[in-house]
This record gives C-alpha cells, sequence and structure tokens, in this order.
C-alpha cells in the first residue's frame, strides 16, 4: 500500500524540528539576557550560533507556511554549516574526522532528509509567487477600512492592550541595559518595574500610529515595488526616522532639563535628545507593529464571531478604563477619604462639628 504524504497538517519529522528550532531559539535568547557586557566574547562558534538560531527562526516560519522555499534553505544552511565548519577546524589545524562527523551530524541529517523525504515534496509546496503576494497584499489592503465600526472597534482595543503591552516591552528593553547587553541608563526606581498594569498611553498611540500612518505607507510600497525586501526596508527606514522626529520633539517641549531621559552619553545621539540607538529600536518595534502583529491581530479578529469580538471590545474597555482610574484619576473631595485594608475599602465623611460616619 502507497503511503500518502500529501496531508499539509502531517509533518512527521518536520513538526519535531519546529519544536527544536522553537525551543532552542527561546533558550539561547533567555540565557543571552544573562550575558554581562565586557564579561565575554564571542568566539567563532558563538557566532555561528547565532546565525543558526536566524536560519533556525527562518526555516520554523517557512515550514508553517508550507512554503516550497523551506526545503532549499535548509539544505543550504545544513551545507553551509558543514563546509564552514570542517574549513574553520582544518584552518586551526584541530581538524578531527571522528569529531567533524559527530559535530556535523545533526545537519547532514537535515540535509539528507530534505533531499531524499517524499513528505516533504508532497507538504512544502507553496510557491513565491506573483500571483500569492497579489492575495496576500489583498488580504491586507482589506484590512484597513476607516469608514467601518468594525476597523475602530479594533484600533480602540489596540490603544488599550498596547498601553500596556508597551510597558512590558520597556521593561524588558531596560533589562537589556540592565544586564549590560546593550549600553545606555536606565532608572532601577522607575514606574515600569512595579505596578506591572500601569498603562502607558504613549505605546497605545503609537500603536495606533502604526496602524493609520505606517500600515498605509507599508501597502503602497508593497504595490508599487514589485517585491517583499525592498518595501520592508524602506518601511523600516520611514519608521525609525518619524518614531525618532517624535521623540525628538517631545524631548524639546518636555526634556531640555534631561530629567525625563538623557542620550548625551550615547552613540550618535542629536541634543541628548534622540539616539541612533532608540530610532533603530522604534524602526524595529514599528515595523513588526506593521508587517506582522497588525495583519496577524485582523486575521485572527476576522475569524471570531462579531458579537464576541464586540463583547471582548466592552470588556476591554472597561478593563482599561478601571486602570485609568485606579492610576491616573484621583478626585480629592474636601472631607472625604477612601482608604483600603484587607477587610476592603472604607470611605470616610467629615461632617465638620457633628463628626464623621464611616
Amino acid at each position: 500500500m502507497v503511503r500518502d504524504f500529501s496531508n499539509p497538517k502531517k509533518l512527521g519529522f518536520m513538526r519535531f524540528l519546529q519544536a527544536v528550532f522553537f525551543l532552542n531559539i527561546l533558550l539561547t535568547l533567555v540565557l543571552s539576557a544573562f550575558l554581562i557586557k565586557e564579561q565575554y566574547a564571542l568566539d567563532f562558534a558563538d557566532v555561528l550560533d547565532y546565525l543558526n538560531l536566524i536560519f533556525e527562526a527562518m526555516s520554523f516560519w517557512l515550514i508553517w507556511q508550507r512554503k516550497a522555499a523551506a526545503r532549499l534553505l535548509i539544505m543550504a544552511f545544513a551545507l553551509f554549516n558543514i563546509v564552514i565548519g570542517t574549513g574553520y577546524n582544518l584552518g586551526q589545524g584541530d581538524f578531527n574526522l571522528l569529531d567533524q562527523l559527530l559535530s556535523s551530524l545533526f545537519d547532514v541529517v537535515l540535509f539528507l532528509y530534505f533531499l531524499t523525504s517524499r513528505r516533504v515534496k508532497a507538504v512544502l509546496i507553496e510557491p513565491f509567487t506573483a500571483e500569492v503576494k497579489r492575495e496576500e497584499l489583498a488580504r491586507e489592503i482589506s484590512y484597513f477600512k476607516p469608514r467601518t465600526w468594525a476597523f475602530w472597534r479594533n484600533l480602540i482595543m489596540y490603544f488599550c492592550v498596547f498601553s500596556v503591552v508597551g510597558h512590558w516591552m520597556e521593561a524588558a528593553y531596560c533589562t537589556l541595559i540592565r544586564f549590560g547587553i546593550l549600553p545606555g541608563i536606565y532608572d532601577p526606581n522607575s514606574q515600569i518595574w512595579s505596578d506591572w498594569f500601569y498603562p502607558f498611553p504613549v505605546y497605545g498611540v503609537g500603536a495606533v500610529a502604526c496602524v493609520l500612518l505606517f500600515y498605509p505607507i507599508k501597502n503602497s510600497l508593497e504595490r508599487r515595488i514589485g517585491s517583499r525586501v525592498v518595501p520592508l526596508l524602506i518601511s523600516f527606514v520611514i519608521n525609525a526616522f518619524v518614531c525618532t522626529l517624535i521623540e525628538l520633539a517631545m524631548g524639546l517641549a518636555l526634556n531640555m532639563d534631561y530629567a525625563l531621559w538623557d542620550y548625551r552619553d550615547m552613540f550618535c545621539n542629536f541634543m541628548g535628545q534622540v539616539c541612533l540607538q532608540n530610532a533603530v529600536a522604534f524602526g524595529i518595534v514599528a515595523t513588526l507593529m506593521t508587517w506582522v502583529v497588525y495583519p496577524a491581530l485582523e486575521a485572527g479578529l476576522r475569524k471570531l464571531p462579531k458579537d464576541g469580538v464586540n463583547t471582548a471590545f466592552v470588556g476591554v474597555c472597561v478593563g482599561f478604563a478601571i486602570l485609568v482610574f485606579l492610576y491616573y484619576v484621583n478626585v480629592v473631595l474636601p472631607g472625604v477619604s477612601i482608604t483600603s485594608n484587607e477587610a476592603g475599602s472604607v470611605v470616610e465623611i467629615d461632617f465638620g462639628k457633628e463628626g464623621k460616619v464611616q
């Protein structure tokens, strides 16, 4: 009986590879966070490992998308690892045939599997064609419909959610600085290290700006330029430039005393208000939001029942309102105080000479 390998849901060994790639990426990134700058040096093997991390991420994505290019990419990179590793050891005078075979075993298995597997040839068949790109672009353009309720409903939810998620992203960025992985300074007493649900509306505004400004630019670039890479690069530059201009404007308006941030010691800074490192970071985040996160969120929300999304919208708005009232709104009424203890909240009203009522 001839086995059928054409079912795209049955990846077989490729599913195992995806799990290995994902775990390796996650573990390596987590361990990298504990490397302290100036206390380590990357050697050739480390650089090759990080290069493989990028390759594994690309392979994971291409297998997930069932792209035929995954087969060629994995075979090419496996061969690259074998050749480069062997050449490096020969050049260093450390070549040992048995050790080299053992160290290259995984790459040899990958190369042979993707070269000969019938399942690979049957499942990884999606092309990189102009037709596919046109369909993807048409679908992504359809997400931008500012005359519909669904568009603004989703945008409001993104503002609320990313006001909090942006807080977490800033904490992660400052953690990289804290461990010396990135240069810069951070405030250990900042609000970002406590009250993890404290909303930073500036990040919500940033998410909205990505949708209203950067996303149409991205779609326009893709329509005019018949590729993915060039529009992506142009979009990144535009995103980084605009975000940096906004930070500069905010700095000149609110941070002339450098009380909020100070980049005067950072490489390639301008007036201590903006610097190259943050410009690149802004560009990466805005480009990810524009090209990956927003289309994925829209595609996901479209699969949900309309009533379900509307219900979620109400919940998100009320939840965000709770955070705003907890952290931002403090109304002081004469003679009225509210305290909280283990027993609950206590409202105390002072009537002057007549006494107090709880």
